[in-house]
């Protein structure tokens, strides 16, 4: 009985427990240059994310800069073979999951590309790639996380109401009482 309690349990605490993290998987994302000055632009608008590169910045015909989404983060990488010297490039990814509420710079050989460079709200990712030098293979990486996901009262009334009914099914069998007849 009380394997039947643990087993309960858990079922019913993993019922309970927070969505997986948000993924932007299968989600149409579109890609705008912002802002006036810069040559560099979205060589595509939109692109349904992946894995594998969604959009290509830079200026006609050359691509400098790649965005790859994957799960829960963005990868961006100097594509062009060279150096590159940006004064005035910023760009808006937008039509997120809103689910996503912050952007954290994992990681960047980016020189001056920091993580005050980052913002998100409301479904839309900022880059702010003004005054920054890239060297040949300078990547960057930026995890998106989300809130934490609370289960709604449907699921914590079954958990409730589960753990209820093994508690009372322990307490009637410890009720029984057993007897021994002898012949």
């Amino acid at each position: 009985m009380k394997r039947l309690l643990i087993a309960g349990s858990l079922a019913a605490l993993a019922a309970a427990s927070p969505a997986q993290a948000a993924s932007l998987i299968g989600d149409t994302v579109t890609c705008a240059q912002v802002g006036a000055g810069s040559s560099y632009s979205c060589f595509t608008n939109s692109a349904v994310v992946n894995g594998n590169r969604e959009f290509v910045v830079g200026a006609a015909p050359n691509p400098a800069i790649g965005l790859n989404f994957n799960g829960g983060g963005l990868r961006i990488s100097n594509i062009s073979g060279g150096l590159l010297l940006l004064t005035q490039t910023v760009v808006s990814l937008s039509d997120l999951s809103k689910a996503f509420t912050s952007a954290n710079l994992n990681n960047s050989s980016i020189f001056g590309f920091t993580s005050s460079d980052i913002s998100i709200q409301n479904g839309v990712l900022r880059l702010n790639f003004a005054n920054t030098v890239w060297t040949r293979n300078d990547t960057a990486y930026i995890a998106l996380d989300t809130a934490a996901a609370v289960p709604e009262p449907a699921t914590w009334a079954m958990m409730l109401l589960g753990l209820g009914a093994m508690g009372a099914a322990m307490r009637a069998r410890r009720r029984q009482k057993i007897s021994i007849r002898y012949a």
